[in-house]
């Protein structure tokens, strides 16, 4: 832990603001100037504001813009540690709950995370609280528990729009308590109330207090022109509409829909208990439409809850639904690969069209996007390891086999989570929107571990040895530990991800170096000379900037513009939103400089042709290009 503390707080207001931590600090300034969160062109950034408003007072107390959020996020990375203790050692023993300290002391994406001015750490400690308190509240019955549990999961969302899966959570707790049992009158109430309670939180993080309205963006725009292109994967689609277009496979369907009527026979045999009967029907329905996560998803939280038992489950007389189930899923790999243009050039290769119709195999929720391509280009090993561990966990407790409550309720918890992320859409394919859940699964694939050694070694010391010995090895030859990069994380080489691949660097957060480009800036720019900015960020540390410049077809554009798109919203810039009007604005100026994100430079240099670009300085994905007017 020392060293854990040692390494969030080194150097810790030394790196130039990431992209994102800009962002909060333009609002902390805002809150500052105003006493609320507004923009000087209209509208409020709500999140974070728990954050916001702390750092305001650090910032009022002395402390840089700098510095104030990552010192917040860093204490709460700390804070989080006893909790995740305490969990630990419910879910197997002390050994688990030191083991999980010591990785999450030392883990790489954890500390930089602490050390990232935004909600994620600050959020994570309220998370790992939440669970200790939900574990007293639905395992031991104890109800002090309560208030703690609903205080936080209240306070979530104001931390962090995530948090508004505490509330969901919220209702997770009374099912566990309950089930199989009828819920009771006040089992109802509490729903109820809860449910209100999730409602407010998922209307407070999905409106628009910003004020993205037509006043925001030029006249005649549509916010069609700035639409993101989708990658191949995710554009290819096999609607259940596009059926009736084919009849040879509308008569094909008719075989796993006869076998989906038969297997209603037992599913109706269930109705006894509703809930049962509703997960069931939502199984059937979901192989109907090609969506087999939610078919294994739905099955594994009948298990976790014990409306059904996998005997029952896996019954002889259950045959029907898991012959429908499979004949359904027969049908559409039929269907898709028939259907696929497996020569097409944006297809490519077989892995291609593989991976389109697995894709549309598990859809919804979006696992593959949120959770399984980014820690897979970020952390292949790790999550695969964790991947393989989780998967023993849930399948030994699926069936029932020695499963301790607080180990149902954390691998409940776990499921329900990843999914509710998984559906929510984030903007990007990037590992810090289930970084909350980390922990946990840590946690859980320690337990998987200890068990094993325990199965292993009859010796309960032998068995302790050699669970810590395999645990703490596991994560030395992962991608989270790396004690060079920990040794030197306030030195450029680190700070600014060089050498490291892109999903590595979105794993650890971007950083650029504004300073060193500032710095050029100030050097060999004439006090005539126009400097326009497209990267937010960088006139923190030049201010002396004339416009702000990113054209309509760029996806941030709706969410940048402001005043009819003549005022950034964020830098409060006057804004260019074209190529043409860049090159009228500056057509007077014997000289001009553009700040431009690099991996776009071959697109900017064309566009720009008529003025003579020519790129004078970059740094990582940070260019200067020189422009004649």
């Amino acid at each position: 832990m020392l060293a854990g503390a040692y390494f969030r707080f080194k150097g810790l207001g030394t790196a130039p603001f990431a992209v994102d931590e800009y962002y909060l600090a333009r609002s902390i300034e805002n809150v500052l100037r105003a006493g609320l969160p507004a923009f000087p062109c209209g509208g409020l950034y709500m999140r974070g504001l728990v954050l916001q408003y702390s750092a305001a007072a650090l910032q009022l107390a002395g402390l840089s813009g700098e510095l104030a959020p990552r010192l917040i996020g860093a204490l709460c990375s700390l804070l989080a540690l006893p909790a995740l203790y305490l969990i630990g050692r419910r879910e197997h023993g002390r050994m688990v709950g030191l083991l999980a300290v010591v990785i999450l002391a030392l883990s790489v994406w954890e500390i930089e995370t602490a050390r990232f001015g935004r909600m994620y750490a600050p959020f994570q400690a309220v998370f790992l609280w939440y669970l200790v308190f939900f574990l007293r509240y639905t395992v031991d019955r104890d109800r002090r528990a309560l208030w703690p549990m609903l205080l936080l999961s209240i306070l979530g969302p104001f931390v962090w729009e995530g948090g508004v899966f505490l509330p969901l959570t919220n209702l997770l707790a009374r099912f566990l308590q309950r089930l199989p049992e009828p819920l009771r009158r006040e089992d109802w109430r509490y729903l109820l109330g809860c449910t209100a309670l999730l409602v407010v939180a998922v209307w407070f993080v999905t409106a628009d207090f910003r004020g993205y309205t037509a006043d925001s963006w030029p006249a005649g725009y549509s916010r069609a022109l700035s639409a993101s292109v989708p990658d191949i994967i995710h554009s290819r689609h096999f609607s259940l509409t596009a059926l009736r277009h084919h009849p040879g496979w509308m008569a094909a369907a008719i075989v796993p829909a006869a076998a989906m009527l038969f297997a209603l026979r037992w599913v109706w045999s269930r109705r006894s208990s509703p809930l049962l009967l509703i997960g069931l029907l939502v199984m059937l329905g979901a192989a109907a439409a090609h969506q087999f996560l939610v078919v294994v998803a739905v099955g594994l939280l009948l298990l976790l809850t014990r409306l059904i038992s996998a005997q029952e489950l896996f019954d002889r007389r259950a045959l029907p639904l898991h012959a429908s189930i499979l004949l359904f899923l027969l049908f559409w790999l039929a269907y898709s690969s028939v259907s696929l243009d497996w020569h097409a050039a944006d297809v490519g290769s077989a892995a291609r069209g593989l991976a389109i119709i697995g894709d549309q195999m598990m859809s919804f929720p979006d696992f593959v996007g949120v959770v399984v391509r980014p820690w897979a280009r970020a952390a292949p090993h790790l999550s695969a390891a964790i991947l393989l561990l989780l998967a023993a966990a849930y399948i030994r407790a699926a069936r029932n086999v020695d499963v301790s409550n607080d180990e149902r309720a954390l691998l409940l918890v776990f499921l329900v989570l990843t999914l509710a992320a998984s559906a929510s859409h984030p903007p990007r394919e990037e590992t810090r929107y289930v970084f909350f859940l980390y922990p946990l699964a840590i946690v859980l694939a320690l337990g998987v571990i200890a068990r094993a050694a325990r199965w292993a070694f009859p010796n309960p010391d032998t068995a302790a040895y050699a669970g810590c010995v395999a645990g703490l090895l596991g994560f030395a030859l992962s991608e989270d530990f790396q004690p060079r990069h920990l040794w030197n994380i306030d030195r450029p080489d680190e700070l600014f991800r060089v050498g490291m691949s892109p999903g590595v660097q979105s794993h650890l957060v971007i950083r650029e170096d504004f300073r060193s480009l500032a710095d050029w800036l100030r050097q060999h720019r004439a006090p005539s000379e126009v400097v326009v900015n497209g990267v937010h960020g960088f006139d923190h540390y030049f201010p002396d900037i004339n416009y702000f410049f990113v054209e309509q077809q760029d996806p941030n554009f709706p969410d940048w513009s402001c005043h009819r798109g003549t005022v950034d919203r964020w830098s409060n810039y006057p804004l260019l939103f074209s190529v043409e009007s860049l090159t009228n604005t500056i057509a007077e100026s014997p000289r001009a400089y553009l700040v431009a994100f690099s991996y776009r430079r071959d697109a900017i240099l064309a566009s720009l042709a008529a003025l003579n670009p020519r790129v004078v300085a970059s740094s990582g994905d940070v260019m200067i290009i020189e422009l004649k007017g």
